[in-house]
């Protein structure tokens, strides 16, 4: 699968230059190119001039967030792949962070296998986008272009909550989903009571079937059993 790395383009947005120099020599050996960017600025300067497929970004730039990079970013771009790196993990900062769709997160030092990985998910990522439908669950389909579901060709159109929700469970499709991912992906920051968030569920459950999504007690939702 790897192989398939060798037409792609890297933006590397991190300010340790040491760093970046030691994980280019290591990306270029799987990936077309790769273009260094310092700060903020040159990564926008970068994106505006040459075609980018993945983008890897480090949290703490020189008096900079990359966080707030890649929220501008997400505004006109939900399907390029993120990674992003940090010298320590911040679950917090996870949390704020879902509704920007990372692929990753990456500790330093980074190990060549997380690596690897994380580079593979990129791929996988790559071609969910491609694939404007992605199945949920058995005869349930999300329509990544037009942000609406489909079954046995029937169409549901979404209001935006539910499209950011289809997109969560996308995402997460064999996964469990708490009510801290629903509230930072459907909400955005805007921090909701739990009452507001099971309602959204039975609403969505009304909607389209009470075996759409199931319930673990105190623990969150699953598409599937």
């Amino acid at each position: 699968m790897l192989e398939r790395l060798k037409d792609k383009t890297i933006l590397f947005l991190e300010d340790n230059v040491e760093f970046a120099a030691n994980t280019i020599a290591l990306l270029q050996v799987f990936v077309r190119s790769v273009y260094h960017a310092k700060n903020i600025s040159e990564a926008h300067q970068i994106l505006h001039s040459d075609a980018i497929d993945i983008i890897i970004c480090d949290v703490k730039l020189k008096n900079e967030n990359g966080l707030n990079f890649i929220r501008d970013f997400r505004e006109k771009n939900s399907a390029t792949p993120i990674l992003i790196i940090s010298g320590h993990k911040d679950e917090e900062f996870l949390f704020r962070a879902i509704p920007l769709r990372l692929t990753a997160y990456l500790l330093k030092p980074i190990k060549y296998e997380t690596l690897i990985d994380a580079l593979i998910s990129c791929l996988e990522v790559i071609d969910s986008y491609q694939i404007k439908k992605i199945e949920l669950k058995e005869g349930w389909y999300y329509d990544t272009e037009n942000k609406c579901l489909h079954k046995e060709g029937e169409g549901y159109n979404l209001n935006k909550k539910e499209a950011l929700f289809m997109e969560l469970l996308a995402q997460n499709r064999d996964r469990l989903i708490t009510k801290e991912m629903i509230n930072a992906a459907v909400w955005q920051f805007e921090v909701m009571s739990d009452s507001a968030i099971t309602n959204f569920i039975l609403r969505i459950r009304r909607r389209f079937g009470k075996n759409f999504i199931y319930t673990l007690p105190d623990i969150g939702y699953r598409l599937k059993t």
